[in-house]
């Protein structure tokens, strides 16, 4: 039986493709056309007999001349720059044209319309509009409510509607390969891949209840600050990425991608979303680890992100970091100003190859004449002022000394040249004393930059005194490097008493593993970005590291800035078979109330195996790889010790084996594999409440297949 939907959708799609081909090779024949023409106009410009600079008058004319073709250039450059932009959006098309599509009544005794939904827009030359982009005002109606009455706005005009049908269509390039009718829009790819593999009612049902809770965080524009706690494999990334994409569209007259701003949590998770955006149809915006950040913002040598990750994983957290992590100890440094007021040494001089150049006492001196009533920040910056007019006014007077002007005028015809592209006469004092003023600003050009950030004053000597303050004993720096803690208070310190760090074009913060910061960590973000509305996702459940927040401290921390928050949970998980997801929803610690619906089909059940020795366990490994002929397997080990025995050992016994990812549990989290290997799942490796939300996070990791080993007794999370 043929079926005609299927026929006439095919039908559609060969018609869009081959405007799209068209379009295409249009656009490439006018870029080609583009470029030699502005190639011709630059010879012309450049090899133009007629350039007369004879006269005044001929200056005119032939500047006004090289004016009108410059222009020309310009113009041919902002078609070629557009008909590359437009390229690019077509090409991207071409992959796949479209995905979705709404059929509406607009209620005008009309016959219904179809609307065709893509990543991008598309007219043909004749300006119809043949797909849609998913962020456009009518496809609002494609993710927007079931089916019936319905409305979108347009330019603040609410248009009412009836959406008669809704439609996911799985497009490659001019073939369809597939259809079915739902009554909400799928955007979630492992989502609709779920309901590919099964389209019965009640799945239909499940896929419609996920896809409108991601519907409602991707498109609120309501809540400036949004905290989404998703359980593993709810879709949490994919949301917020489809929420940037979102936003970067429906607010494309006042943002671009460089208003947006992601904080990952580890480098592999930056690359592993760094196609996501691009394949919305958005540029992908600045997107950063917490450490890269802190350390741009500091500027100092940092901890690495194997050290950074290496000291989070450990099972315990000495004193001092336990103090500078707390929200007690910031809420003592923002109240400190008098304890700060009072230490006696602030500054540090500022030093050129070795000599004081500004000393600490001149600073003292100008620091001094400032209000003493006046707030601490509010005198350091009077400070900064009042210094950097004092060391202008040391440059100007030294230009005018014989000393510099002698050293000018004895300067080579060479050298004179090379500086100051000119030669310079005794006679000519203003010219000297003007080179000489240029001179030395480039030599001091250090003493001005470090009076411009801030290296004068002492940021060490402010932290020690607050920490003994505050602690009763004095801080102990065990490193030339600073760690992420350590960082976070500098800035807290400069935020607070020294000069304000802001982000005023920032307008979006997105943070994922947003349980792994620390509540001082949550507080500067809050502090520095007061301009900017914030995402937050993360799943409680994952907090594995020894830095981590609660979700209702994250929200106190922003509410106490007279900010609300929305919270969102995502408690369906559709990511891993349904046999992997019972294992780990049974994971969940006691003080978690959540309970995890898994979505899909049951699968394969997980294998557990015990092994004696490392031999054993290759024994073990060879036939699990049989078993996936193939296939890759990604071995998740509870620690970074444990995945670098694991790969020496690997490396030496199976060396031409390319199928195998060892990584330990700090850089898996987020990720997602086909077949995951859990190692060592003993009674002696897991054992505490944290142990048990590493295995919560290891076991979710895996999408088809879950294997487990262990030596001894299996822990008893998994018994």
């Amino acid at each position: 039986m043929v079926d005609t939907e299927f026929k006439k959708e095919q039908e559609y799609l060969q018609f869009v493709y081959e405007r799209l081909e068209a379009t295409e090779q249009t656009l490439r024949d006018s870029i080609e056309q583009n470029k030699t023409e502005g190639i011709a106009a630059l010879k012309n410009m450049s090899g133009d007999s007629s350039l007369n600079f004879d006269s005044t008058l001929d200056n005119l004319d032939t500047f006004l001349g090289l004016e009108m073709k410059s222009r020309e250039i310009d113009q041919m450059n902002i078609k070629l720059k557009a008909a590359l932009a437009l390229l690019e959006k077509v090409e991207r098309l071409l992959q796949s044209p479209y995905f979705g599509k709404v059929t509406v009544d607009f209620l005008d005794d009309e016959p219904n319309e179809g609307f065709y939904i893509g990543i991008n827009g598309f007219a043909d030359e004749e300006g119809d509009n043949l797909i849609y982009d998913w962020r456009s005002p009518i496809a609002e109606l494609f993710y927007n409510d079931t089916l019936g009455n319905s409305s979108y706005e347009v330019n603040q005009h609410t248009i009412d509607v009836e959406i008669k049908s809704r439609r996911q269509l799985i497009v490659e390039a001019n073939r369809l390969l597939n259809y079915f009718d739902t009554t909400v829009a799928i955007q979630d790819d492992v989502l609709l891949e779920a309901l590919e593999q099964d389209t019965t009612e009640q799945m239909k049902d499940i896929t419609a209840t996920i896809q409108n809770e991601q519907n409602v965080i991707i498109r609120d524009t309501k809540h400036p600050i949004l905290l989404v706690n998703g359980v593993a494999g709810s879709g949490k990334t994919s949301t917020v990425m489809q929420r940037i994409a979102y936003l970067l569209y429906s607010l494309r007259k006042e943002i671009t991608s460089d208003n947006v701003l992601i904080l990952s949590p580890n480098n592999q998770f930056i690359n592993y979303i760094s196609n996501v955006l691009p394949s919305l149809g958005e540029k992908n915006p600045l997107n950063m680890t917490l450490l890269q950040f802190v350390g741009q913002q500091v500027n100092w040598k940092m901890e690495t992100e194997e050290e950074y990750f290496s000291r989070i994983s450990q099972p315990t957290v000495d004193k001092q970091t336990a103090v500078l992590r707390s929200l007690e100890f910031v809420d003592f440094i923002k109240q400190a100003n008098e304890v700060v007021a009072a230490e006696g040494d602030l500054f540090r001089d500022l030093m050129h190859k070795g000599k004081i150049i500004i000393s600490k006492e001149k600073m003292m001196d100008i620091y001094q004449t400032t209000p003493e009533s006046s707030p601490m920040i509010d005198r350091i910056q009077a400070t900064k002022s009042r210094l950097a007019s004092y060391w202008e006014r040391r440059l100007i007077a030294q230009s005018k000394t014989h000393a510099i002007q002698d050293q000018i005028l004895e300067m080579s015809e060479k050298m004179q040249m090379k500086h100051f592209g000119e030669l310079i006469t005794e006679d000519n004092e203003e010219k000297v004393i003007e080179y000489g003023e240029q001179l030395l600003r480039k030599k001091y050009r250090g003493v001005t930059k470090g009076i411009e950030q801030n290296k004068w004053v002492d940021l060490t000597r402010i932290f020690d005194a607050l920490y003994l303050h505050y602690q009763k004993e004095s801080y102990v720096h065990s490193r030339e490097v600073l760690t992420v803690d350590e960082a976070v208070i500098y800035l807290l310190i400069m935020n607070t008493f020294v000069e304000r760090i802001s982000f005023p074009l920032m307008r979006f913060v997105l943070i994922d593993e947003v349980q792994d910061y620390t509540p001082a960590q949550m507080s500067l973000m809050s502090d520095l970005f007061t301009k900017s509305d914030f995402t937050m996702v993360g799943d409680e459940n994952q907090a594995i590291f020894n830095s981590s927040i609660t979700f209702q401290e994250i929200a106190d921390i922003i509410e106490n800035k007279q900010k609300s928050v929305q919270r969102y949970d995502l408690v369906n998980s559709y990511r891993s078979s349904g046999a992997i997801t019972k294992v780990f929803s049974q994971l969940i610690t006691a003080n978690q109330k959540i309970e995890i619906i898994p979505v899909r089909p049951q699968g394969n059940e997980p294998k557990v195996y015990e092994v004696s020795d490392k031999d054993d366990f290759k024994g073990i490994l060879e036939q699990i790889l049989m078993e996936l002929d193939g296939k890759s397997l990604t071995i998740i080990t509870k620690n970074e010790q444990e995945a670098e025995e694991l790969s020496n050992y690997l490396k030496e016994n199976l060396p031409f084996v390319f199928s195998i990812k060892v990584l330990p549990i700090s850089l898996s989290k987020g990720l997602e594999f086909d077949n995951v290997l859990v190692y060592n799942v003993s009674e002696e490796n897991y054992q505490s409440e944290r142990d048990q939300r590493i295995l919560y996070t290891a076991v979710s990791r895996g999408m088809q297949n879950l294997f487990v080993t262990y030596k001894g007794n299996l822990s008893k999370f998994l018994q």
